[in-house]
This record gives C-alpha cells, structure tokens and sequence, in this order.
C-alpha cells in the first residue's frame, strides 16, 4: 500500500525564506503556479514515483518583494536562482508554456516537446488541462461525472462533435490572448450560444454579441470579429496541434458547456434544463466559487490521464519524473 504525507504548502515565504527552506529540506521540491497544477502532480507523482519524498509548493505562496509578478514568473524567477545552488538537483520548477514557441502566423507548434531549461519544465501545450484533451480521457470522465438519463445520446453527439469543440475552444483562447481579454471571454461563454447542425457544432456569434452589448464590453465587434477569423484559420489544422494550442482553462470549461448542450438536447423529458443542470452541479461539487464550476471534473480528468501515463498511451512530464529521481 502506497501512503505518503504531503506537505500543505500555507506560509507565505519570500524568496529567501523559500530558497533557505528547499536548502535545509531532506525532500525534493517541485515549485507550481497554482492549486489545479498542485492537484495534477499530487496524483501523478504518487502514481510515478511513490519511493520519492516530494513536497510540491505554490507560487500562490511567494511573496514578490521588488514588483508584482505572476504566478509563472515567480517559478521561473526562483528556478533561474536555484539552479545554481549546490543544492538544486532537490528542487523543479514546472510552469505553463502558454504560446510559447508556437508560431501564430502559420499556425505550428516549434516544439513539440516538454522544454526544459535546466531545472525549469515547460507544460507540453498551453496548460496544464492540455494533458485531458484526448477523446479517451474526456469521453470516460464525463461518463464517470454523474447519470444522465440520456447519457449514452449525449456522449455520443458529444464524441461526434468533439474535434469542432477544442477547435472553437481554440478559437476562443487565441481571441482573448490577441485581444488581450482571456478573463472576458471566459466568462461570457454560456451552453445555450451553442447549437447543433446535424452532426456539426456551431457556436452562435450573434447570441455571444448581444450578451458582451448587454455587459458594456469595449470591442464587441472587433473581439467577435477576431473569434471568427480565428475560427476560420482553424479550419484545417488537425487535432493534435488544436490539443496543445487551446487555452487550457478555455478549453475544460468550454467541454463542460458543450456536453451540457448535448445532455440538453437529448433529453426527452419536459425538464431538459434541469437534467442538464445536472452536468454543472457534478462538475463543481461542493465548491460554490465560480472560478470553480470544472474542479471536480478536472480531478476525474487527471485520475484518467494517469491512469494513461502509467501505461504510456499519452504524452506526459516525464522530464519532471526524470529531474526529481536525480540523487
């Protein structure tokens, strides 16, 4: 039986506080931006590498001293000083890899690998949630979310429409990162802008206009016209490529509002809405946050990606595996 105690990382450290406690520790650090990426590794190194003693720290946790800095520049900023510390193969810094190194003029991934700058990992695609955007994984975790009458339709239409999902998805984040409104734009996505030609997703642009005019949004016609020429130079880009490019944190919430959209659809009885309601309920589980509504789906994301990992059908960190196991 495999049992660790992990440390719950609730101090606020400044960096010379957090560089002194990884010096005078016996365990390994893995240092993440935030609770989704701590909840990731949590799993996957108890699964990986369960002989190894690994604390994994937040960056939510570090006090900036000179200026405000985001949660990935403090990771990269702690690693670039811990690196050449005589005391660093105990420590990795793991951070999303955003947009970078994709070429957004032509549309390629310039990598196509987990970068690794000494002891600094890059996510494989924009992510963390990336890792989940295999038909495999997202079709046994939305099964495994909750019982739906019409579960079966629902999963089906879902399946069907899955590609048109991450590539709208993609569309959606490359808005926001061009338009410089990722938060706006999460935030105004709902289930019912979403529609079905026959097997086809379609997003309604228009529903999603008339909702950014009722909020006072600045830029309503350019941010839709921007969605729509992103769309559009999706089109033929395969999936593999969408998988890693797509906004990660767009991209689960937008699956969460497509599989509500088909359960909606699919349900015979008076009381579609309600039945579908049933997707978000299950999603978000006891967290009443609204930054929230996907966590509980992503922790049966992460439990089926590891599975995966661990019989190697899916791309995964193991430069993080390979750093932390260095004696």
């Amino acid at each position: 039986m495999k049992v660790k105690i992990w440390r719950i990382l609730k101090l606020q450290y400044n960096l010379q506080s957090y560089l002194n406690l990884v010096q005078m520790s016996e365990r390994k650090h893995l240092l993440v931006e935030g609770k989704y990426d701590k909840q990731f590794f949590r799993l996957f190194l108890y699964e990986s590498i369960p002989h190894i003693k690994v604390d994994i720290d937040t960056a939510e946790s570090l006090i900036s001293s000179e200026r405000v800095l985001g949660n990935r520049q403090k990771v990269e900023n702690v690693t670039e000083t811990i690196s050449s510390k005589d005391y660093a193969s105990r420590f990795v810094g793991f951070v999303d890899r955003e947009y970078r190194e994709f070429d957004l003029e032509e549309i390629v991934d310039r990598l196509e690998y987990h970068n690794q700058i000494s002891r600094l990992v890059w996510s494989r695609g924009h992510s963390i949630e990336n890792y989940f955007f295999t038909h495999q994984i997202v079709k046994e975790s939305l099964l495994d979310l909750c019982y739906i009458d019409c579960f079966d339709k629902a999963i089906m239409r879902f399946m069907n429409c899955f590609e048109d999902t991450i590539r709208i998805a993609c569309a959606l984040g490359l808005t926001g990162y061009q338009m410089q409104k990722s938060e706006v734009i999460r935030s105004s996505i709902r289930s019912d802008f979403i529609h079905f030609e026959e097997a086809k997703l379609v997003f309604k642009t228009s529903s999603w206009k008339e909702l950014l005019v009722s909020r006072q949004q600045s830029e309503v016609e350019n941010i839709v016209n921007c969605f729509e020429n992103w769309l559009n130079r999706l089109e033929s880009i395969n999936l593999e490529t969408l998988q890693w490019l797509c906004d990660g944190h767009s991209g689960l919430f937008f699956i969460l509002d497509v599989y509500h959209r088909c359960v909606y659809t699919d349900t015979t009885n008076s009381d579609n809405q309600k039945e579908a309601d049933k997707v978000y309920q299950a999603a978000k589980g006891t967290d009443k946050s609204k930054k929230n509504k996907g966590i509980r789906l992503f922790h049966k994301l992460a439990r089926c990606f590891n599975r995966d990992a661990l019989d190697d059908k899916c791309s995964y960190p193991q430069e993080v595996l390979r750093l932390l196991e260095e004696m």
